[in-house]
This record gives C-alpha cells, sequence and structure tokens, in this order.
C-alpha cells in the first residue's frame, strides 16, 4: 500500500473519530442543561415562596366584637377579607329592637373590618345625641348647648325647633349656661325631658 494514501487515510479516520467525541460532547452538554432546567422549574414550583403565600392567607383571621341590637352579639373570630355586613351576618342580623334608620344612615356595609374592631348597634329611642360612624368605631359627639345650633339641638329626643329656639334664646339672654342643670330652666323642659337628654349635652 502506498504509504502517503494511508497516512491520508488515518488523518481522516482523526477527523471523523473528532467530530463522534464532538457530538457526543454536545448531546451530554445539552441533556444537562435541559435536566437542569427542568429540576429549577420543579423546584420552583414546590418552592417556598408559593408555601408561604398559601400559609399567610389561611391564617388571616380578624376578631371581631358586635354588641348592641342584633340576635347574637359578642366576640367573632372570621377569616379573610371581612366586611361589616360579614360580621352582621354572623351576629344573626339585627334584632327587632336595632335602629334601622340609624343603621342606614351611619353604617357603611361594605366597610373592611381590622382585627379588634368594636361595632355597636343602637336601639330605637337611644338617646346618642349627634352619633357619626367612623372606621367601625362609634363616637359620641355631645351637643354644646352654649353653641350649638337650632339643628344640632333638635337631634335631641324630645327636643324639637320650637324648643331648641328657647334654649338659643335663654342663653343669649342670660349670657350662656353656668352648668347643664340650668336647662331646666327654659321653657317646655322639665325633669323628665331633662333626664332623657342629659347624658347627651354638655356646656
Amino acid at each position: 500500500m502506498d504509504l502517503g494514501k494511508f497516512n491520508k487515510f488515518r488523518w481522516v479516520d482523526g477527523l471523523l473519530i473528532l467530530g463522534v467525541i464532538l457530538i457526543i460532547v454536545g448531546i451530554g452538554m445539552n441533556f444537562k442543561d435541559q435536566f437542569l432546567e427542568k429540576a429549577e422549574v420543579k423546584f420552583f414550583n414546590k418552592g417556598v415562596g408559593i408555601t408561604e403565600v398559601v400559609d399567610v392567607q389561611s391564617y388571616n383571621e380578624v376578631t371581631i366584637d358586635i354588641s348592641g341590637e342584633v340576635i347574637n352579639p359578642g366576640v367573632y373570630r372570621l377569616t379573610g377579607e371581612v366586611r361589616v355586613n360579614d360580621i352582621l351576618i354572623k351576629a344573626g342580623g339585627l334584632s327587632a329592637n336595632a335602629d334601622r334608620d340609624w343603621v342606614a344612615k351611619n353604617l357603611n356595609l361594605a366597610e373592611k373590618l381590622i382585627d379588634g374592631e368594636k361595632i355597636f348597634i343602637p336601639k330605637r329611642g337611644d338617646v346618642l345625641g349627634n352619633v357619626q360612624f367612623s372606621n367601625s368605631n362609634l363616637q359620641d359627639k355631645i351637643v354644646r348647648i352654649n353653641s350649638a345650633t337650632i339643628e344640632q339641638l333638635d337631634t335631641l329626643s324630645g327636643v324639637g325647633p320650637s324648643i331648641a329656639k328657647k334654649i338659643i334664646d335663654y342663653r343669649t339672654k342670660n349670657g350662656g349656661f353656668k352648668n347643664i342643670e340650668e336647662l331646666k330652666l327654659v321653657s317646655g323642659i322639665g325633669d323628665k325631658l331633662f333626664e332623657e337628654i342629659k347624658d347627651g349635652i354638655g356646656l
């Protein structure tokens, strides 16, 4: 055999073997990358982050105290985004004596509640003065008889526009009230009416 041709064949065979080796190495690297990618995806799907989100949602509890004119007053523990309407339902709804007009005007049934809040539902005829409802907490506003307008005095139980005007006339003539008991000196306000409104008034 010609020695030159023999060396040529050996050189070609060497290139072919090298090519096969490179192909095998390339396939191996590609398989490794795919394996690692799948492993990473699998690890992410079972990752701590997702588990933490589930845990937070399952333990989102709020404790609410609801009292007054509801069927079942008490302290309730609820989960998730709790609204005023949710706690009313949990307490069995409004009682027969509940002041539904007050509820309609002052209670936002769609308001979100936070942990530790208290809700009080008044009954019809309760003397609350001028009451506002803010963030699910009742805040009594005392009617100041030395500065209140006719409209503000009119919010007191049993005090209509006529008596309210007499109160203003009295304080104007006498330079104001020195104490709330002096209110009984106003024509039309007797002991009985005074007892009904004394907790809702101030100087």
